[in-house]
């Protein structure tokens, strides 16, 4: 999955200019201290890139673009070579399929560096599909030539720096092996693996992994989920997991919430692990460690009830550490922090509360890193990575908020203080953007990070959130630039008039939502599609049916019939010709042409050109019957245009060196002026054809092979035209068009 080295000869584009932003920071799953400089910093975003912070994270440079894969989702750092790195690609926890959003950010395998990350190379024995999502690594203990790897197909070990590879464990279940936790005390490198994820967990431990590949189930209980691992670095024989359940639990509540936190005191070996707190625990706050504990005190504490279920996402935000010097003080994470200070047994609250709040860290957790002088008394230095980028602690021992109402009313205040250090980290996920007019000002959806608005005036460091959630799809009103329309997941929209200040909901007319945070079913995807007509009077919005919104969105109707095979909207275009055409892309790999009569449109004809997720739709606007779409599988066709009005489709990819490669294509646009010009972003940047999709060329755009989800295409009202780019890990960029 790399494009090479291509790069667009034709001139037609100036330089790409990073537009940010540089202070909300992005989903991050990896955070390291450097081995002997305390000051340097290591932290990766999952589609973002190795990032380096050379003053204690007061300021970020990417430092990993010479990756052809920049989705990287595990780090090693040889202790006594620290110039030598291995990063694993890929994030395997089925998001993609669980949220339903078609973005499935496979990785390349494992890359090393030598010289601090200022060359990467891909190890050949990593390029096949066995290591396509590496989802964690550990060195042998006292030997960084053994290498061990977690992915979707089981464990893997390395006995020559990653030249070659043996499988110790085969697995065929969702998500693969997750979690490897290693002995720091056996140089037979005593290993344990936590693989599953939605189905039955498991839990592996090797006795001699170094030389061997012997392998004994150490815990495996009934509706098991997802399980995170810890060893407890100053007394390794006692192990902690942390397990998702795949039931409901009690209340029906709890699935993919806490089934339980286990503890063994006997180096993990099987029948010594116990329960230390489940969701049946009598105190409320110890079942809430996998659950969002807001949600769950609106839904628990609220004396009225019949509110929704807590929101629980123990698939996808699930770690567990130990204090480096005391082996029964625990972290555990999902949405919030949480810390138990008696072995797991009873839990605080270790981050709480709103922006401003010194307690506030960002939600969604996936890593915890402590400093390597860490002494729990002068130096109590952690580092964690979330949604919304890297936090920093200086007093991990302080108080937490616990007790039995802790979750309702907060309890005692969270005295662990947070610092967000994401100045310059610019790894924020897009999957929508809209350029205003002048180009000037932009505004975009992000992932868990919100709808975000940035201008040129407040520069990169200076953008806001003005809509929560996962930001989604967005479009400005043509002429009045105040007026907003904005989401976040599952067709849940808010509209400005007044240029973000006030934001009101507007799904008056809507059908309402049947989704569930626990997976992809539903009557609208997670990230839900729509687009402005030219005049801006109406948005068109699609779940399994279209819907009409008129008055830019302030009220709604549902239209025609719903998509065939019983998908849902993916993609939706309206002619710049004629407001009375429409053309949407479904998630199964349809197309459907509508043209409104009046207020009745009318389903005019439904096309399959292939299987799979139409990502984009777009209109050329110099032929009326000229239509573009494009498709975010792996496998088949990537590119495709019709000529007769959608009756008819022919794949562009091209072939060979100067096609599109056999990956993900997200976004297209058509020049104005040329229709011969086409652009696209991939899941490895844009690409660019000057000759109609005959072939394509590889734009070189600064921001390396980031996954770009939308480019928008504007007119300033001095002439000029500007390409923006927004990309899923890299922010947003523009380029003036020559």
């Amino acid at each position: 999955m790399s494009l090479g080295d291509r790069v667009d000869p034709a001139g037609i584009l100036d330089a790409w200019t990073p537009l940010g932003p540089g202070n909300i920071g992005g989903r991050t799953r990896v955070v390291r201290f450097h081995p002997t400089v305390h000051t340097t910093l290591l932290a990766a975003g999952v589609s973002g890139g190795l990032w380096k912070s050379d003053d204690n994270g007061i300021t970020w440079r990417p430092t990993g673009d010479g990756l052809t894969n920049i989705a990287i989702n595990s780090l090693l750092i040889d202790p006594q070579r620290p110039d030598v790195m291995f990063a694993g690609t890929g994030e395997g926890y089925f998001r993609e399929e669980i949220r339903g959003t078609g973005l499935p950010l496979r990785g390349a395998g494992i890359y090393v560096t030598t010289n601090g990350g200022g060359r990467w190379q891909q190890l050949p024995a990593t390029t096949t599909p066995d290591f396509h999502w590496v989802n964690d690594l550990e060195f042998g203990v006292g030997d960084t030539r053994r290498i061990y790897a977690a992915t979707r197909s089981g464990v893997w070990r390395s006995t020559d720096s990653g030249a070659t590879w043996a499988r110790l464990l085969a697995v065929d279940v969702r998500g693969g092996c997750l979690d490897l936790a290693l002995r720091p005390d056996r140089p037979e490198d005593v290993l344990f693996a936590s693989c599953g994820s939605y189905e039955q967990a498991t839990v592996y431990r090797f006795p001699r992994a170094s030389d061997r590949s012997d392998v004994e189930v150490v815990l495996r209980e009934p509706e098991m989920g997802r399980t995170s691992l810890a060893i407890a670095p100053s007394q390794p024989d006692v192990m902690y997991a942390l397990a998702a359940s795949n039931a409901g639990g009690p209340g029906g509540t709890y699935r993919q919430g806490l089934l339980a936190v286990y503890r063994s005191d006997r180096g993990g070996v099987a029948g010594s692990w116990a329960p230390r707190a489940t969701n049946s625990d009598p105190t409320f706050l110890n079942t809430l460690i996998l659950t969002n504990t807001s949600s769950a005190s609106t839904r628990f504490c609220n004396p009225l009830g019949a509110l929704p279920d807590p929101v629980t996402m123990g698939w996808y935000i699930n770690v567990i550490a130990v204090d480096p010097r005391d082996p029964d003080r625990v972290w555990a994470a999902g949405v919030d922090w949480f810390r138990s200070d008696d072995g797991g047994r009873n839990w605080g609250l270790a981050s709480w509360g709103g922006s401003g709040n010194p307690s506030y860290a960002h939600v969604d957790q996936h890593a915890i890193t402590f400093h390597p002088q860490y002494d729990g008394s002068g130096n109590q230095i952690a580092l964690i990575g979330n949604d919304g980028g890297i936090y920093r602690t200086s007093n991990a021992r302080a108080a937490t908020s616990n007790g039995p109402r802790a979750a309702c009313t907060g309890g005692a205040p969270v005295q662990v203080a947070w610092q967000a250090l994401n100045r310059g980290y610019g790894v924020t996920q897009f999957y929508h953007g809209t350029a205003f007019p002048d180009g000037t000002r932009y505004l975009a959806g992000a992932q868990d990070n919100g709808t975000i608005y940035g201008t040129d005036d407040a520069g990169p460091d200076g953008w806001r959130v003005v809509f929560g959630g996962d930001g989604g799809f967005s479009a400005v009103h043509p002429t009045q630039i105040t007026t907003w329309l904005m989401e976040y997941q599952w067709a849940n929209l808010g509209r400005t008039i007044n240029g973000g200040n006030t934001v009101t909901t507007t799904r008056t007319g809507l059908d309402p939502i049947v989704s569930s945070v626990l997976g992809p079913e539903g009557n609208y995807l997670f990230i839900v599609p729509f687009a402005a007509d030219a005049s801006g009077d109406r948005i068109w919005l699609g779940g399994n049916f279209l819907y009409r919104g008129v008055s830019f969105g302030q009220t709604w109707q549902r239209v025609g019939n719903a998509m065939p095979d019983g998908g849902r909207i993916s993609a939706v275009a309206v002619s710049p010709r004629s407001a009375s055409t429409i053309v949407v892309g479904t998630e199964r790999g349809d197309i459907v042409r509508t043209e409104s009569v009046g207020d009745a449109p009318v389903l005019q004809l439904g096309v399959r050109p292939r299987d799979g997720w139409v990502t984009s739709v777009a209109f050329d606007a110099r032929d009326a019957n000229v239509l573009y779409a494009t498709y975010g599988n792996f496998g088949g066709a990537h590119v495709w245009r019709s000529t007769n009005g959608g009756a008819a489709w022919q794949s562009i990819d091209g072939s060979g060196s100067t096609g599109v490669p056999d990956i993900p294509v997200h976004s297209l646009v058509v020049d104005p002026d040329d229709s011969q010009r086409l652009y696209i972003g991939t899941d490895l940047g844009v690409m660019v054809s000057i000759d109609g999709g005959r072939t394509w060329m590889t734009e070189e755009t600064g921001f390396g092979p980031a996954v770009t989800m939308w480019l928008s295409l504007i007119r300033t009202p001095a002439g000029q035209k500007q390409l923006f780019a927004f990309t899923h890990g890299r922010g947003a960029w523009r380029v003036t068009l020559r």
